[in-house]
């Protein structure tokens, strides 16, 4: 008997399936889910919590955005001094901690070790072209 009404539960899905549409399937009065819910596996949605009724646009919406233009930059484009500038500054930095990468010894041994590797590795390995 357990047998017969898991069969009828899956032609009641499958009968499901093939009728209901996406857009009638929330519909109270669709005789498809009356019968899914009479055989207890569709239920009833409740109404969506107060902060998503608010969080939402009013009306309907001809489409949902997907995707969203970035914003456009607050300051205007840099001028040619200006963008060299802004690179001759970043060129200082990078020189400062360089500088000061290379005075520590736990990093100054571990690029010296790095390239150590890379040379070895590279030694090692034959040329594929010959």
């Amino acid at each position: 008997m357990a047998t017969a009404a898991s069969t009828i539960r899956v032609l009641a899905c499958a009968a499901a399936c093939a009728c209901g549409s996406p857009s009638s399937a929330q519909q109270a009065d669709n005789p498809v889910k009356n019968v899914m819910k009479a055989l207890g596996v569709a239920t009833d949605v409740g109404p969506p919590a107060d902060f998503v009724t608010k969080s939402r646009p009013q009306g309907e919406l001809d489409y949902i955005p997907v995707f969203q233009p970035p914003p456009e930059p607050a300051r205007p484009v840099l001028k040619a001094k200006e963008l060299g500038a802004l690179k001759g500054d970043l060129d200082s930095v990078e020189k400062r901690d360089d500088a000061i990468r290379q005075a520590y010894p736990p990093s100054a041994k571990a690029v010296a070790e790095e390239q150590a590797a890379h040379n070895k590795a590279k030694s090692k390995t034959p040329d594929a072209h010959q």
